[in-house]
């Protein structure tokens, strides 16, 4: 690997991972149909620029994740107050995703399945529905009510926490995205736009670094430079950074409906090989 190609694969990744594709799987076929990279050294690079990724929502969600740690001191199980939903919807949603993720991935790898692809159209299907039915809504209630029945982070439940853990696990599927299938969930629970966007960033960063330093533990860095590795992480943290600003931007200032459609769009575009 060169340079100029770590600085491409950073950049890729950063862009990639928050939109409702797989950022891996699109990597690994750039990498491996562009490039001439080997499919398990281009999954190795994959899944190690996703640390950038992970960063960049760290230094994002900053301000979040600070009062996550200040309340964490008086922390009591449960919903009682939105920080302990917080911390109770993150803490359980981790463990329950780590656990199934695994046993997903075993079961796709033993099968040779690449049903990843199959549920990612699935998604943007589900997508573009549910904007479908929140047009219908917002025409049938008025925009008034509609809009005040989208919920927040403190409307976070039990079942919203077990549905999530179960949903992030099945990411382990190869093709299928992470926030494809988280912000699908939480749109469908109701949950706006910019909201939902928030906290599949937030449940994404413990899942995303247990699982890179179970990876590295069990095979360590990729065959790569040092430096190589270094201009890819960085590239991959500042383009997550800055997908992530637009991402937002577009969902706070797109209409609910029309923001579910686009990015049900963009997944049907990656299901049909044209992203």
């Amino acid at each position: 690997m060169t340079l100029a190609e770590s600085a491409v694969f950073g950049m890729l990744q950063g862009v990639l991972e928050w939109l409702p594709i797989s950022s891996t799987g699109e990597l690994v076929i750039i990498m491996t149909g562009l490039f001439g990279y080997a499919p398990r050294d281009a999954a190795d690079l994959s899944f190690f620029l996703h640390l950038g990724t992970a960063g960049s929502a760290v230094l994002y969600l900053r301000r979040d994740i600070a009062r996550i740690l200040r309340s964490a001191r008086g922390y009591r199980p449960g919903y009682g107050n939105p920080a302990d939903g917080m911390i109770t919807f993150l803490v359980i949603s981790t463990l329950l995703s780590g656990a199934l993720g695994f046993s997903v991935f075993a079961l796709a790898a033993d099968a040779g399945a690449a049903s990843g692809e199959f549920l990612l159209g699935l998604v943007g299907i589900a997508l573009i529905a549910t904007g479908i039915i929140l047009y219908a809504t917002k025409r049938r209630q008025g925009p008034a009510a509609y809009a005040a029945g989208l919920k927040s982070a403190a409307s976070l439940t039990f079942r919203d926490t077990i549905l999530l853990g179960v949903v992030q696990a099945f990411s382990a599927l190869p093709g299928l995205s992470r926030s494809g299938v988280t912000v699908s969930a939480l749109l469908l629970r109701g949950y706006s736009a910019p909201e939902a966007l928030r906290l599949s960033f937030l449940m994404g960063i413990p899942a995303v670094l247990t699982a890179q330093a179970g990876l590295l533990l069990v095979y360590g860095l990729p065959d790569a430079e040092p430096a190589e590795l270094v201009v890819g992480l960085a590239l991959s943290f500042a383009f997550g950074y800055l997908s992530m600003r637009v991402l937002v931007g577009i969902a706070g200032r797109v209409s609910f409906w029309w923001f579910a459609i686009i990015m049900g769009c963009v997944a049907l575009l990656s299901f049909a090989g044209l992203f």
